[in-house]
């Protein structure tokens, strides 16, 4: 019995010493592993931080070196900037008219005038009649004197059939008026006229040309249009 006993324990220190033998090696391992797992996450960390503080340079540098864009200036006479404007009124026998335009600026300088980008005047030449209009690429409306002046690609279309083109109208809304310094030309069912400069009076009815009159008349068109003394009417000629 006692030579058993005496076996057993000395196999159970057997086996304990091998497993002391194998546990050392291997406490010493994962303690060199954690160190050099501290290491790494240590160095890892230095990384970001470089790299966070190399972007934070980046975009200071971006930030400064890049142009600033210069406030718009702005226009000390501009006061009023207006898009899609709508004018009304009445012209001097009461009927209405309508002025529109895709943008429109008031001037502080000028209060009453305002300058038009792609102007419509909308009219009526009597009462009854269907709308006529005059259009153009630019103009500069005075609400207190009510004058239209009308530039560039200027087209006059009546409700009787005429169809005008010059370069400059300076139209009177309220006494239903129109003069230019341009050269016009104007088509209608009576044949073809143009000349160097222009009037149209009497509500737009009366037209008289100037400086220079050309005119291709249609005669079975313009029979009933012509007075005594051959003048085609509301056409009429003139020298001044």
């Amino acid at each position: 019995m006692t030579t058993k006993s005496a076996e057993i324990q000395t196999g159970n220190q057997t086996r304990n010493g091998h497993a002391l033998a194998h546990w050392e090696p291997r406490h010493a391992l994962s303690l060199d592993a954690a160190k050099r797992h501290s290491v790494f996450i240590r160095y890892v960390r230095f990384v970001l931080m470089g790299f966070s503080g190399f972007l934070v340079l980046v975009l200071l540098w971006y930030f400064i070196s890049t142009p600033k864009p210069k406030p718009q200036e702005d226009n000390p006479d501009e006061t009023v900037k207006m898009i899609n404007p709508v004018y009304k009124g009445r012209t001097s026998d009461n009927l209405p008219f309508r002025i529109t335009a895709a943008e429109a600026v008031r001037f502080l300088q000028q209060p009453d005038e305002t300058k038009l980008v792609n102007p419509i005047l909308n009219f009526l030449r009597s009462g009854g009649a269907e709308e006529s209009m005059v259009l153009a690429l630019t103009g500069l409306y005075n609400s207190e004197t009510q004058v239209l002046e009308l530039n560039q690609d200027v087209n006059l279309k009546t409700d009787d059939g005429y169809d005008c083109k010059t370069g400059h109208a300076r139209v009177f809304v309220k006494g239903k008026r129109i003069e230019g310094d341009m050269a016009i030309a104007c088509t209608g069912n009576f044949g073809q006229v143009s000349g160097n400069a222009y009037e149209i009076n009497d509500n737009y009815a009366e037209f008289v040309f100037k400086n220079g009159m050309t005119a291709l008349i249609i005669p079975e068109k313009a029979d009933d249009a012509l007075m005594p003394s051959g003048v085609v009417t509301p056409l009429r000629g003139g020298q001044d």
